[in-house]
């Protein structure tokens, strides 16, 4: 299952703004613009969504597998995209942290059985030695790794998965390995010089 409601979800591409917000425009949508550090939208995530998803993990916990992907895009959009307002600003990032790390608690409190795996985006996202830097210190500082079973990637994007390479930059056209079967890129992202996309 997914885990998919923070507040302010999705704040860089907008594509599927949640139900829940930290401040609402009168249409119903989120107000990324509004100031403060989303008590209202934390305090509605946490009993409207993750308490009662909670409650029926703890009813199934032992009986049948579950498997959960907690929050995904929400992370990695705080490892590359805090230039953008949506995304940088004190709620959303309150947010993102705090109602991630409840979720993951209070699904580890209440369970014995429940694999969570943390949504790492795909390759192409977070393949930057910057971006996988920043979003490792991300997940460090959320305090909940002990909790959780592994990573998700290509959940909500796409990255293709091929032959692995000996090197991370071994496919970058400096290092004059492109006609190596390990560097095949179908669709011609090697260009943008991320080492994570082969």
């Amino acid at each position: 299952f997914i885990v998919y409601d923070l507040p302010n979800r999705d704040c860089h591409a907008k594509a599927s703004n949640g139900e829940v917000c930290c401040s609402y425009l009168p249409n119903g949508r989120c107000n990324y613009g509004a100031p403060g550090t989303c008590e209202a939208g934390l305090a509605e995530y946490k009993a409207e969504y993750i308490d009662k998803i909670v409650k029926v993990l703890r009813k199934y916990d032992g009986k049948v597998p579950i498997v959960l992907v907690i929050e995904p895009d929400s992370l990695p959009n705080l490892s590359t995209n805090r230039a953008d307002p949506r995304c940088g600003n004190d709620a959303t990032v309150t947010a993102y942290k705090e109602g991630i790390a409840y979720a993951v608690r209070s699904i580890a409190e209440a369970t014995q059985h429940v694999a969570m795996y943390l949504d790492a985006g795909h390759g192409g996202w977070l393949g930057w030695k910057d971006n996988m830097k920043d979003f490792v210190a991300t997940v460090s500082g959320l305090g909940v790794a002990q909790h959780l079973r592994g990573f998700a990637s290509n959940v909500a994007g796409y990255q293709a998965l091929g032959e692995m390479c000996p090197e991370y930059d071994w496919c970058l056209p400096s290092q004059q390995h492109s006609a190596d079967s390990c560097c095949y890129d179908p669709c011609g992202l090697s260009s943008e010089w991320n080492p994570s996309q082969n």
